[in-house]
């Protein structure tokens, strides 16, 4: 009897877990955030087409925002954009945010924002799982 080569199968799944895994805990910790959050309308104030820097591996483009929470309170907030925003100061958005930290908890509120990236891990993941069992199923 020959010996089958899996060798792509367990490749496919190495890169597999991982991709499931991160978009995973992404997917658990927004639905956390979105059971809990209070949603609010916010105001651009600014935009900026030139990234900051703030992370050393993620070229932000900042947006100033502000917005009231529950009970009246004003804030402003920065929210940092992976690619320029087309926003301009006036424009109404909407958030979420936590009670106790509104304007540190502070994120997008629209649907794209909150689970595109977690979601998107999450299929390639699955992607490379299917790979791997039809791999799998033709190497046997």
């Amino acid at each position: 009897m020959a010996s089958v080569d899996n060798s792509r199968a367990w490749t496919l799944l190495v890169l597999a877990v991982p991709f499931l895994a991160v978009g995973g805990f992404g997917l658990l910790r927004t639905s956390q955030f979105v059971l809990r959050a209070e949603a609010a309308q916010g105001v651009v104030v600014a935009s900026s087409h030139r990234g900051d820097g703030q992370y050393m591996t993620f070229v932000g483009y900042p947006e100033v925002i502000t917005f009231s929470d529950s009970d009246g309170n004003v804030h402003t907030t920065t929210l940092y954009n992976g690619q320029p925003s087309n926003r301009q100061p006036g424009t109404a958005v909407k958030l979420m945010y936590k009670r106790s930290n509104p304007a540190g908890s502070a994120r997008y509120g629209d649907s794209e924002q909150l689970w595109g990236f977690s979601g998107g891990l999450v299929f390639i993941g699955a992607l490379w799982l299917f790979g791997m069992f039809l791999s799998w199923n033709r190497g046997n």
